[in-house]
């Protein structure tokens, strides 16, 4: 699709509604967010956020989709504003592993049949397994106003490439490195869930940077 109809579609979309997300992914990362920083902490961070909706007042523990994306956005850039890149990377990462951890715990019935369904394959074959099955949960979900499909997934040699051409984590975001630390630590928890073994995992590209979209590099040997 021609960058004049991808903009074009942007505008429409915006203007169409607020976009929103799931209400467990908000509350994994307030959750996440207060075990780390205490709850003066955390309040310190939506007070400066402009977020103080949340203070004392987590969205409930369910998938419905409540939450303005926006909102994700502005806790995102007041992480790295106020802890800086390590510190709001470490952080994120954190918050991305839990909450897929949580997602998983909260349904026992596709962890096991995952669980079933890899339990005699190859490494390989896992690791493509869990994500084809993440890839078509975020489709099913968050289907993509703008691309079809949103995500696509590669396998090389010595490792997995993964793209997602609409994730709001890098969308508004001007940076010089990559900034979708919470999806890395999706995906580096979905490795060590299925293989029992650590996977190297890195955003090769990121729409934050100017690339078009994102892009994460699996890699298939044990990380040490």
């Amino acid at each position: 699709m021609r960058r004049q109809s991808i903009d074009s579609l942007k505008r429409v979309r915006i203007m169409s509604g607020v976009e929103r997300t799931d209400n467990l992914v908000m509350r994994a990362n307030l959750e996440t967010i207060q075990s780390i920083t205490g709850p003066n902490g955390l309040k310190s961070i939506l007070n400066y956020a402009g977020l103080q909706k949340y203070i004392g007042n987590f969205p409930p523990d369910n998938d419905d989709r409540e939450i303005p994306v926006e909102d994700m956005r502005v806790l995102d850039r007041s992480l790295l504003e106020l802890f800086g890149g390590n510190g709001a990377r470490a952080l994120q990462l954190r918050v991305g592993r839990e909450f897929v951890r949580t997602a998983i715990r909260k349904r026992p019935g596709i962890e096991k049949a995952v669980k079933l369904a890899a339990r005699l394959l190859p490494e390989n074959r896992k690791m493509r397994l869990v994500l084809e099955k993440w890839a078509e949960e975020i489709e099913k979900r968050e289907p993509s106003q703008l691309y079809s499909p949103r995500v696509e997934l590669r396998e090389e040699e010595d490792c997995f490439i993964y793209t997602d051409r609409d994730q709001y984590a890098s969308d508004g975001i001007v940076s010089q490195k990559p900034a979708c630390n919470g999806y890395v630590g999706i995906i580096e928890y979905l490795m060590e869930w299925i293989t029992g073994h650590k996977h190297e995992v890195e955003e090769i590209q990121c729409k934050a940077m100017g690339s078009p979209a994102d892009v994460f590099r699996i890699s298939k040997a044990h990380k040490e």
